[in-house]
């Protein structure tokens, strides 16, 4: 890899966004870490997995808003960089409009559809009249949410995370503080919905102030909607609706399947899983998050140079921070979900381990599909995700049928391995990247040194016999974490993985500056 002279801001800016988003990310984990253990505790096992399925609900009926929101930060960047304010305004002004009136589209589909709805997930009876309050609350909250997101999108597409991470932390913490009251209270699953929907309103408020300060240029009149730019929106997010379907197929269908098959508790046993190592992947990821307005910008100025090399550089950071991670989930799955939800959640470590090896291949796809995302090569994304689609749903529900609950994790297993690793050669296709080489580069060491750091671990866990408390175990975690990294840190730096661009850059930017 050659060492590049012409990336310094970009990288700099990316590095300092990522940091950002990192904070905002932990901070959001350690929410849900505290959180999630309460909420159960107060609603019980049955109700999470209402929870929970009701989330994978409302993830389908959003999904007929032709990808709307999937072009905002894409065009904000791009205009931005350009120096076209008064596009920014238009976007802003359709992208708005557009949504508040499919919001009122989507409620009444939902209110129709509700009654076959919640019966195909068989929710019980008892819970029904509940369940339904919950589902037209949230499907109210989704449809709000994707009417301000334009607003929210200006932080974003002007590579402002520093501002979109505090508000999101400030407002999480409101957030937690009625979570609190709602349960203690005794209101259920509508008190956290109540409370999820105020939450809304005051991120709304926050940014858009935010979008008007940052762009004071910025207008919103019914003069600038533009069917124009409606027309624009629409031809870049229905490509793009083809991922997000198939997002939601591989990571939400699974609790529907779960639910029509099995039941609501088994649905909360495999979401309790599954979050542990989404979080792990979503963390892997981070980096990814402040790339597409980034490549959006490089792309508009039609810089090849940086952008090959800003994705070679880009998927080797995420596998020496994802790699490592995942591997540590994988050998002590069993201990975090005792630590973190006590007895009686055992079988959701074994979720962990069968998700873990998927995400391990599926990260180093992140920054490949951010920067085809950022350049509107969307055509990559959609042949592949068609076919992750298709397969992972076809196995789930055999898989689920066949070997229970276990059945969906494996069948995003099988579906997301193949399908990324499908991707990846499509990709380096198009850029005319050999495949072996780029492995050997990217992925060879800190696998490799995961290895080596994951055994040690491994034997660590063989000479604990005793049972531990919760507390007890979460201190172990910390101390193995430490050990860990004490091995793959060095077996890492030994090598010539990261070059003197890197080191330099990294050492340059420990702390935020």
């Amino acid at each position: 890899m050659t060492e590049p002279q012409t990336t310094e801001s970009v990288s700099k800016r990316l590095i300092k966004n990522t940091v950002y988003n990192a904070i905002g990310r932990f901070w959001g984990l350690l929410a849900g870490v505290a959180l999630t253990p309460y909420i159960v505790g107060h609603i019980g096992i049955e109700r999470y997995g209402i929870w929970a399925t009701i989330g994978a609900l409302t993830g389908y009926f959003g999904l007929i808003d032709f990808g709307i929101g999937t072009s905002f930060v894409k065009y904000i960047a791009e205009f931005y960089a350009k120096g076209e304010d008064e596009k920014i305004s238009r976007l802003v002004v359709t992208g708005s409009v557009f949504y508040f009136v499919f919001t009122i589209v989507l409620f009444a589909a939902a209110r129709f559809f509700a009654g076959e709805t919640l019966a195909f997930v068989k929710i019980p009876s008892h819970l029904r009249g509940e369940a339904l309050t919950v589902f037209l609350i949230s499907i109210v909250i989704f449809g709000l949410h994707n009417a301000l997101s334009a607003f929210d999108a200006v932080q974003t597409g002007l590579q402002r995370m520093d501002i979109s991470n505090k508000v999101t932390v400030a407002v999480s913490v409101c957030g937690i503080i009625g979570t609190i009251f709602a349960l203690k209270n005794g209101y259920g699953l509508v008190g956290l919905m109540v409370n999820n929907a105020a939450m809304l309103g005051l991120a709304g408020i926050i940014n858009i102030l935010l979008a008007f300060k940052l762009l004071p240029g910025l207008e919103f009149t019914p003069r600038f909607f533009d069917p124009g730019m409606l027309k624009r929106l629409l031809s870049f997010g229905y490509k793009v609706q083809v991922t997000r379907i198939a997002e939601i197929v591989t990571f939400q269908s699974d609790k529907i399947i779960i639910a029509h098959f099995l039941n609501m508790s088994m649905v909360s046993l495999y979401q309790l899983g599954n979050t542990v190592a989404a979080e792990a992947r979503h963390i892997s990821l981070l980096l990814v998050t402040a790339l597409v307005p980034a490549v959006a910008e490089l792309d508009a100025k039609n810089d090849r140079e940086r952008l090959h090399e800003l994705y070679l550089r880009g998927t080797k950071y995420v596998a020496l921070v994802g790699m490592p991670l995942l591997a540590y989930v994988f050998v002590n799955a069993h201990l975090i979900v005792f630590a973190w939800m006590g007895f009686g959640y055992e079988s959701s470590a074994l979720v962990i381990r069968v998700f873990v090896p998927c995400y391990m291949i599926n990260i180093l796809t992140g920054v490949g599909t951010s920067m085809a995302l950022g350049m509107g090569r969307t055509d990559i994304m959609a042949k592949v995700c068609t076919a992750q689609m298709l397969l992972n749903l076809i196995l789930s529900i055999v898989l689920v049928i066949k070997m229970g609950f276990i059945g969906a994790a494996v069948a995003t297993l099988i579906s997301l391995s193949l399908t990324s690793i499908l991707f990846i050669h499509i990709l380096h296709g198009c850029l005319r990247y050999r495949m072996l080489p780029f492995l050997r580069e990217v992925v060879t060491v800190p696998l490799g040194s995961c290895f080596f750091a994951g055994i040690a671990i491994f034997f660590c866990n063989g000479f604990i016999n005793a049972r531990l408390s919760r507390p007890a175990s979460f201190i172990l975690l910390i101390l193995e974490a430490a050990v860990f990294m004490a091995i793959y840190l060095p077996l890492v730096f030994k090598t010539n993985y990261l070059d003197r661009y890197d080191r330099e850059m990294l050492a340059g930017y420990v702390g935020i500056k």
